[in-house]
């Protein structure tokens, strides 16, 4: 039957109709749409869609799912409409703010049940043999497991691209690399510029290359467009009362389109050479599995999230220099309350007379930030994990701002839905690395190289030369590689306190002008070389706030403290040899395991001998209270010497009472970092998963209160 040219919008709801009722008439009504699509200009497509077409598919999609599960050919025939739809849509630039609502109301976003049924045109296992190919590949090998396939082996991507040329509107052209083969296909990127943006173009051209040769292979007929949806990061939050999903990806099972966005983006491999968008209408299309682009592009979407464009578009807020992130201390409020029990924390740090306590200026900053944006309703409570590095560029710092309280309870589903994000402030600075007068910046950070819907939180900043790099907590969903990874989920759920998630460390470098978080790579670990030792077992399955420091002309990797063990690697960055595996023989006085908390700091002086603090942490048994210890260690060494008798921080359960300020987890005290600046100490802690506060007291008084063995004992060496 061929398509008369009438308006495809009826014919959409008939097909609707005709589903589970006739399958002989829903197969024609099928061909006569698919058809019709092959014929629409832009003006016409915008028409189809305000008259609902859009969501005439998305229904006859959602009905074939639940009545079609036997009918394969028809369920291929409904859904590739869709994709063609959907792909018409990003292609004109067309938004179907009406199939959106759909998508909204019926929450196809969040679950998605039915969608093994979709295995004809999702194809679900090549999806997972992409994963192997991009960052599920360095997952499998950091934890020492080899991903079986089912495919054969794919050879290295002899093609390689050195950037994207303009073509037409939304599409683009990966420019080969002078030096690279011919490839049977010319490689195209379609981002609609209003909707997506490209903030790893490097990585990106590398995937691209990489994944080139897999789909070429699924696809055995040269004359069809491949066409296969990219994963993009959304860096911006979800306006309330609204369920938008951040990533392509629904409990663990990839699904062929995002549900919930109007336009998408797409790697399209054609044949020859394009010369207008327009050539791709009617073209024979086969829809490809789904790609993760490792982050490096971003989403954003202005109708629907409430941090608003600025963020998305990541511009700069900029603050007067008289707001400088660093004072050592002498401005900080004013000194500790004079009756310890009106003070939210206790501990060996808070009895002297020069200590001072205030929040940090990062509320002061987000909240800035957000009122610039146009962001109401946000105060500056939401503010945790800061980290600060001085630096010969200036002083930096990031920490994390969560949208709501109860926007991570460490299920899978929040990671995807609610993003928190991680803000980057930089005041540069002369040689010195103090400001310099100039402008203080602040930025939402981006991401390039990480999974689409992993959470980062927990970063540590640190230097090498002139490059900062922040170490950092990836956290993702275990059900997204328990088909495949059935070793890695067994052992996260022996090792993880975290509900149906998985937590590793990973390396970034950080982008200071464009604000971008670059992945590096995973830190692989080693044990020594040396056959009577016991087998090491590392990493685990949970792992957390790995700690970095410069030792020996290289760098040491600070992993447990009981036992105490230390990695030693050179500035790459990629390989650890296991350098110390001691027991630390603790007093009785301190029960439980500790954990690492911040980067070691420099103390004062001891009789000539160099020595660092290391915070560590040690949360009660059955409880959320987090009690902080000082370690001394020796710089030369790195061997522990002394360690507190008692907690330097930990909540006052006293002074709760008394404080009326919101509270998540309030027996949460948590060092973040420590800096020594200009004869102060100051120590960022994370209270009540709320607020960040920084505790500033005279490096000299520390340095006595150390040396106190009535504080502090030493341990056995």
């Amino acid at each position: 039957m061929e398509y008369s040219g009438e308006p495809l919008a009826p014919l959409g709801f008939d097909l609707v109709g005709l589903i589970g009722v006739s399958d002989r008439f829903a197969g024609v009504a099928a061909e006569v749409l698919e058809q019709g699509l092959q014929t629409l200009g832009r003006a016409a497509l915008d028409q189809e869609a305000r008259a609902g077409l859009g969501e005439a598919l998305a229904i006859a999609y959602y009905k074939a799912i639940v009545l079609l599960q036997h009918q394969s050919a028809l369920m291929k025939a409904v859904t590739e409409l869709l994709l063609r739809y959907r792909f018409l849509c990003s292609l004109q630039g067309v938004e179907d703010r009406r199939s959106q609502d759909f998508w909204l109301r019926h929450g196809l976003d969040r679950e998605l049940l039915e969608s093994e049924a979709l295995h004809a045109t999702a194809r679900l296992a090549e999806s997972r043999q992409v994963e192997r190919h991009s960052f599920g590949r360095h997952l499998a090998a950091y934890f020492a497991l080899a991903a079986e396939t089912s495919i054969e082996a794919v050879p290295s991507a002899s093609s390689a691209f050195n950037g994207l040329e303009a073509v037409v509107d939304h599409l683009w052209w990966f420019r080969p690399d002078d030096t690279s083969s011919s490839c049977a296909r010319q490689a195209y990127l379609l981002a609609p510029h209003s909707h997506i943006g490209i903030v790893g173009l490097k990585r990106l051209c590398s995937l691209v290359a990489e994944v080139l040769p897999l789909l070429a292979q699924w696809c055995t007929d040269p004359e069809m467009v491949i066409c296969a949806p990219l994963g993009t990061r959304k860096v911006s939050l979800a306006r309330e009362g609204m369920q938008s999903c951040s990533t392509y990806f629904d409990g663990g099972k990839p699904v062929p389109f995002s549900l919930n966005r109007s336009l998408e983006p797409y790697l399209v491999l054609t044949p020859g050479h394009l010369t207008q968008a327009s050539d791709l209408v009617s073209a024979r299309l086969w829809f490809a599995p789904l790609l993760d682009s490792l982050s490096t592009l971003v989403f954003r979407d202005s109708a629907d999230y409430r941090l608003g464009e600025h963020a998305f578009q990541h511009q700069a807020a900029e603050l007067s220099a008289r707001s400088p992130l660093l004072d050592a201390g002498r401005g900080l409020s004013a000194p500790l309350p004079t009756t310890p029990a009106d003070c939210l924390v206790e501990g060996l740090l808070v009895q002297g007379g020069d200590t001072v306590l205030a929040l940090t200026p990062c509320h002061r900053f987000s909240d800035h930030y957000a009122r610039s944006s146009g962001l109401s309703g946000h105060g500056p409570s939401g503010v945790m994990n800061q980290s600060v590095l001085v630096t010969s560029q200036g002083v930096l710092s990031t920490w994390r701002y969560e949208r709501n309280f109860d926007s991570w309870s460490g299920r899978s589903g929040d990671v995807a839905r609610h993003p928190s994000l991680n803000f980057l402030a930089w005041e540069p600075g002369g040689s010195a690395g103090l400001g310099d007068g100039s402008k203080l910046r602040i930025m939402p950070l981006t991401y390039s190289g990480y999974p689409s819907e992993c959470k980062i939180e927990d970063l540590r900043l640190f230097a090498i030369d002139e490059h900062i790099y922040a170490i950092a907590a990836l956290i993702l969903s275990r059900a997204r590689y328990r088909s495949w990874l059935p070793e890695l989920s067994s052992e996260a759920a022996a090792n993880n306190t975290i509900d149906d998630m998985l937590v590793v460390q990973s390396l970034g470098r950080l982008d200071l002008e464009r604000a971008d978080l670059r992945f590096e790579q995973l830190p692989v670990l080693h044990r020594l070389s040396d056959p009577e030792q016991p087998e090491l077992e590392l990493p685990r399955g949970f792992e957390k706030n790995w700690l970095l420091c410069p030792w020996r002309q290289k760098l040491a990797l600070l992993y447990s403290i009981q036992p105490w063990q230390v990695f030693e690697g050179g500035h790459d960055l990629r390989h650890w040899r296991l350098a110390h595996d001691v027991p630390l023989g603790l007093p009785d006085s301190i029960q439980g395991p500790l954990r690492n908390s911040a980067h070691p700091f420099p103390l004062p002086d001891c009789d000539g001998e160099s020595q660092l603090g290391l915070v560590v942490h040690r949360r009660r048994h059955g409880t959320y209270i987090y009690d902080q210890y000082l370690l001394v260690l020796s710089a030369d060494t790195l061997l522990p010497l002394r360690v507190s008798r008692e907690p330097i921080l930990s909540v006052n359960a006293q002074a709760l009472g008394l404080d009326l300020g919101f509270r998540k987890n309030q027996g949460v005290c948590y060092v973040s970092s420590v800096l020594v600046h200009d004869g102060m100490v100051q120590i960022y802690f994370n209270l009540f998963d709320c607020r960040t506060c920084v505790l500033a007291l005279p490096a000299a008084d520390l340095r006595c209160l150390i040396d106190d063995d009535a504080a502090f004992v030493s341990l056995p060496a």
